[in-house]
């Protein structure tokens, strides 16, 4: 094994690590089927491309090994950061509707800001997750005892004693 193969598996492997969780979450209905196209379609896309002619050619323009093997694996290695990424942009449109915000700005703006710093900033400014009202049905953030909207308990234990009219009660 050569040292370029041993740096891919390395990268295959942490490219594996990023997309396994971001699966996860398609089980949670929350990523968009595009990104699951795009993420599916991107290793056997990447991998015929550098198995073709033009793609080893390429490599051995920037003066990497141009045999099947390593074109091999340079196709797979693109291809699961490929769909890692688009996994995580999935996520990111997915979550951002869920909670309210404007979910095709997010996704474009993690897409389009360098050095995954757009996903980041989605993280720190994305908000806490949002539920209805048991009564009035607005949205509030989740764990409150009571709806800031109409004031009805919400189910916390402190929420019952007062609507009891609590233990005192004469």
């Amino acid at each position: 094994m050569t040292q370029q193969s041993a740096v891919l598996l390395i990268a295959f492997l942490a490219g594996l690590v990023v997309a396994a969780p971001l699966l996860g979450t398609a089980r949670r209905n929350l990523l968009p089927s595009f990104a699951m196209v795009i993420a599916a379609l991107a290793v056997p896309v990447w991998v015929a491309y550098f198995a073709s002619s033009f793609g080893r050619s390429f490599l051995a323009s920037k003066g990497f090994l141009s045999t099947m093997p390593e074109a091999l694996w340079f196709g797979v290695t693109f291809g699961v950061f490929t769909a890692a990424f688009f996994l995580a942009l999935g996520y990111v449109y997915g979550d951002a509707k869920r909670r309210g915000k404007p979910a095709w700005a997010w996704a474009t703006a993690a897409f389009l800001i360098p050095n995954l710093i757009g996903f980041i900033l989605y993280f720190v400014f994305r908000g806490p997750l949002l539920r209805p009202c048991t009564s009035c049905g607005k949205p509030i953030r989740g764990g409150e005892a009571f709806c800031s909207h109409c004031g009805y308990s919400q189910g916390s234990s402190i929420g019952r004693i007062v609507q009891d009219g609590g233990p005192y009660e004469a």
